[in-house]
């Protein structure tokens, strides 16, 4: 199982830009049909300055900031491909996700609980980041949940 002595530990500070290319793939592999994540001129008629990021990505670039999943997941375990998935996703707007924006993200792992269940044990850490412009507005706040199971 996972230490708890996990609970309180800073992740790595990063940073991620999402170029105008991969928003608009993103949004077309998950079939976002907002046109404001396509094109400038789309945007702009919604009062925007530019091309958006589809909302879907934000896990992907606080992961990507802070070393890709591989770093997140081995600062929990030295084994967790085999029982290892994400539990759960809670995220917080301020600002629109611009593309060609370098964006800032803090996080820290804030809880670490084990749970035993009628299949075992499993450890849920609970990773909160921020995400910043290089102004320093708030972009979005994310919570993740990363389950563990026991037997790893």
């Amino acid at each position: 199982m996972v230490a708890t002595e996990l609970e309180g530990t800073e992740i790595p500070s990063g940073e991620f830009g999402v170029e105008g290319w991969k928003a608009y793939l993103w949004a077309d592999a998950t079939r976002d049909e907002e046109a404001a994540f396509r094109y400038d001129e789309d945007a702009e008629a919604v009062g925007e300055p530019g091309q958006l990021v589809p909302h879907s990505m934000c896990q992907h670039i606080v992961f990507e900031a802070t070393g890709g999943i591989e770093a997140t997941m081995s600062r929990l375990t030295d084994d967790w491909k085999s029982g290892a998935a994400l539990g759960g996703l809670r995220v917080e707007f301020h600002a629109p996700i611009e593309t060609g924006t370098t964006l800032t993200v803090d996080g820290a792992i804030t809880s670490v609980v084990e749970k035993e269940g009628s299949s075992g044990g499993l450890t849920i850490v609970t990773h909160e980041y921020a995400v910043s412009t290089p102004d320093g507005d708030a972009v979005y706040d994310l919570e993740a949940d990363m389950v563990l199971l026991e037997d790893l």
